[in-house]
Parts: C-alpha cells; sequence; structure tokens
C-alpha cells in the first residue's frame, strides 16, 4: 500500500526534526571528537529519507511550492545514495540548510491545506 501525499510530508517533518535534535546533540557536546562524524552519518540518513519522500509526491504538489528546491532534496538524496566517497561535512551542511527550511515550511503549509492523494513519483 502506497502512503499518502499527506503521510509523505509527515515523513518529511519527522526527518526535518531528526536533523534538528541531531544537530542540538552535537551542540551540546562540542570537545566531544567522535560526535561530528555520528551526528553528520545520522544527517545524512534523514536527508536521503527526505528524498526519497520528496520524489514519492506529485508533481502537482511539489510544483504548487515553486519556491522550495525539490528537485534539489531529490538531487542531494542520490548524491548521499550513490556517491557517499564525495561528500564532505561542510558542503552537506551549507546545501541542506536553507533548503530544509523552505521544506518545513512549505509541508507545514501543504498539511494545514489539506492533502490526502497518493504519493505517486515524480
Amino acid at each position: 500500500m502506497s502512503r499518502t501525499s499527506a503521510q509523505r510530508l509527515q515523513d518529511i517533518l519527522a526527518a526535518i526534526g531528526a536533523i534538528d535534535r541531531a544537530d542540538a546533540v552535537g551542540q551540546r557536546h562540542p570537545h566531544d571528537a567522535d560526535l561530528p562524524d555520528v551526528v553528520l552519518a545520522a544527517v545524512q540518513f534523514h536527508v536521503f529519507t527526505i528524498g526519497e519522500a520528496v520524489k514519492a509526491l506529485p508533481r502537482d504538489l511539489t510544483g504548487s511550492r515553486p519556491d522550495v528546491p525539490w528537485s534539489d532534496v531529490a538531487r542531494m538524496r542520490d548524491l548521499i545514495g550513490h556517491h557517499y566517497y564525495r561528500l564532505d561535512a561542510q558542503i552537506v551542511r551549507a546545501t541542506i540548510t536553507e533548503p530544509i527550511d523552505r521544506l518545513r515550511v512549505a509541508c507545514e503549509a501543504l498539511l494545514r491545506e489539506g492533502t490526502d492523494q497518493p504519493a505517486q513519483p515524480t
């Protein structure tokens, strides 16, 4: 059974929340030399999850929010999944911060507006 668009939007928001929590843990323990790698791994996993959910949203839904770089988010998922050896922590951070913020706002708005269509690949 396929997940609905609303469920996919909720998945995205849950993953964004997990990224926020991972960042907070890293900031609370600045002297732990191993933590940045652990935080980066968590962030990459959740960005991967977000990308999967974004890819499953219908085009008309993503098209209603052209200010969100939906395809960039999906491409980041592909980069993490297929070109993990190219990733640099600073590049990942710089690349995802603003798009994730816009994605959060868009997903919250779309959920408020109500959407229950089945998610389809874009």
